[in-house]
Formats: C-alpha cells, sequence, structure tokens
C-alpha cells in the first residue's frame, strides 16, 4: 500500500515524499504567477493546463508519493478579486483536481501516487496580520473543502499555513467533510510560525483538531532544523519537511517575484541534505517546496529507505 494513503498514517521507516513545487514551475516555463490570478492563471487556457498536467506527470516519474492538485490559488476569495464569480471558482477547481488526476496511475511496480488538493491561507501566505476573522475564516475554507470532498481527493494538505486558528479552521472543515487532513506551517529563521506562535503548540492544536501529521513548509533549511529540532523532543503526530530551496539573496523578506529564483542546492546536496535530516529526526514527510523541481524530487527518491 502506498504510505500516504488509507487513514494517512505514514511511517518513519518510509517517509511520504511529497510532490515539489508547481509555481516556480510554471516560472520556469515562463508563465507568469502574480496577482491577481498568480498560480490559476496556469488553468485558464489550454497551454497552461498542458504545462501544469507535464510537471505532474514529472513529479510521478520521479518517484513522488503525493500528486497535489495546483487548488491554493482556486479558493473562492482569491478568485473573486482577480474578478470571477463563484461558479467559475468551482469550474477551476475541478480542473485543478482532474489535471492532477491525470497522473495517478500505477507504474511497472503497481505503485500509485495519491490524490491530494493543497489548501493555503485564504489571504497571504506570510501575512498572519491579514487573516481574516473567525466566522469569514470558516466560512471560505469550508467552501473549499466542500469542493475538495465532491471532486474525491483523498487527502488534504493544508499548507503555509502561518497561524494557529486558520490551520485549525482548515482541519475542521476537513473532519466535517471527512477528509484526512495534514498540516503544513511556514515559519520564521527562528523556528516558530509567522505568527510568532509556538510550533510544539501548534501541532498539539490541530493533532486534537483531528490532523494526522504536521510539516514544516516554504522555510529555509535553517529555520526547518529549529523547527525539526523541536518537534523530535514534543510533537503529537509524526512530523515532516520540506523547505524552500530559493536563493532569495537581495531579495526582502517574503515578497513575491515573477521570476524563477535560482537555488541553493541542486538536486545530489538536496537530496543528501533531506536524507540525512530523514534520519537524523524520524521524518515522516519529506520534499522541498519552492524552487525544487522532478530532479530534485528524483534524486531525494534515490536516498530514501523503503
Amino acid at each position: 500500500m502506498n504510505p500516504a494513503a488509507g487513514a494517512a498514517r505514514p511511517s518513519p521507516g518510509s517517509p511520504v515524499l511529497v510532490d515539489g513545487a508547481k509555481g516556480t514551475e510554471l516560472q520556469r516555463l515562463g508563465i507568469s504567477v502574480t496577482e491577481p490570478w498568480w498560480t490559476s492563471a496556469a488553468l485558464l487556457d489550454l497551454e497552461g493546463q498542458r504545462q501544469l498536467a507535464d510537471i505532474h506527470r514529472q513529479y510521478t516519474a520521479a518517484g513522488a508519493d503525493l500528486s497535489t492538485a495546483i487548488t491554493f490559488r482556486t479558493n473562492r476569495r482569491t478568485l473573486l478579486r482577480a474578478g470571477a464569480d463563484e461558479h467559475a471558482a468551482e469550474v477551476l477547481v475541478r480542473r485543478a483536481v482532474a489535471l492532477a488526476r491525470g497522473s495517478v496511475r500505477p507504474d511497472p511496480d503497481g505503485r500509485s501516487p495519491v490524490l491530494a488538493a493543497s489548501v493555503i491561507p485564504v489571504e497571504d501566505c506570510y501575512q498572519p496580520s491579514l487573516v481574516p476573522p473567525e466566522e469569514e475564516l470558516r466560512e471560505e475554507h469550508a467552501w473549499m473543502v466542500r469542493q475538495l470532498a465532491a471532486e474525491g481527493v483523498d487527502l488534504v494538505l493544508a499548507e503555509t499555513m502561518n497561524t494557529v486558528r486558520e490551520a485549525v479552521a482548515v482541519v475542521d472543515g476537513c473532519v466535517r467533510e471527512g477528509l484526512p487532513v495534514w498540516v503544513s506551517f511556514v515559519c520564521g529563521p527562528d523556528g516558530a510560525l509567522l505568527s510568532g506562535e509556538s510550533v510544539t503548540d501548534a501541532a498539539r492544536a490541530v493533532a486534537a483538531a483531528g490532523a494526522a501529521l504536521v510539516c514544516v513548509n516554504c522555510t529555509t533549511l535553517e529555520g526547518t532544523d529549529r523547527v525539526l529540532d523541536r518537534w523530535s523532543h514534543d510533537c503529537p503526530v509524526p512530523f515532516g519537511a520540506y523547505p524552500n530551496l530559493e536563493d532569495r539573496s537581495g531579495i526582502a523578506d517574503w515578497t513575491p517575484v515573477d521570476r524563477y529564483v535560482p537555488v541553493r542546492h541542486d538536486p545530489e546536496e538536496f537530496a543528501d541534505l533531506m536524507a540525512e535530516r530523514t534520519g537524523r529526526y524520524g521524518l515522516s514527510l519529506v520534499g522541498g517546496c519552492c524552487g525544487s523541481t522532478p530532479d530534485h524530487i528524483a534524486a531525494l527518491r534515490k536516498r530514501l529507505p523503503g
């Protein structure tokens, strides 16, 4: 059985390999990733869809255990702001899931990725001050989770969460719809959430709400290590990491740029670094976030046990 399947209880002995970045891969292909559409722009025309489908296939061929739909900017709030209506938002969610589903096919060994969907903060991943009031927050995430449940995804990956309360809102929505959910937090160099909240408290909160696994993503390797060290001493559920690989020297913190940013670690170096951390911390999930490519995931696949 695939390690991410069923009740979503991964084993430290055989960590789940998450598929890598898609937004920065689109940028490498020359597709604009900027407001108001962000990555949803790739879903608007046939050429963008073709390129995104190819990215999914490359990650599957690289050995990823998840095929994660690019639903992170198809949330209703973002698309209404871009000028779409609710029906158009529903269509783009369906389209994103369908493209990911296209790569979920068994390989010659009978191994098949799990169909996952990404859910991110309804405002800005890197600005916790923008997280909306509780009622709005829960309404927006409930809408998204209903769409994903209707499309039959196997797993929700709530990622780049910058506050505990938004992460819990996503988990609550998934629990109501009967969807397994994993939660990943974005953290600063000090190893705390961007909101300043403790990663240990964050893990406890989402685990109590029903998350089966916690991660740290889109965080520098140094910040990632601080989080993993804390979780290795106190975490109620399995945990993992998929760090940001970009070399953002000269770019202001948390500032989006509409171009592919060179990476700090090539595929082989990245694979060595993450394989070492898998053993050191007993990671149950591993991979790369922004800047990672199918080559990074393929190199890491070769280093992982199981």
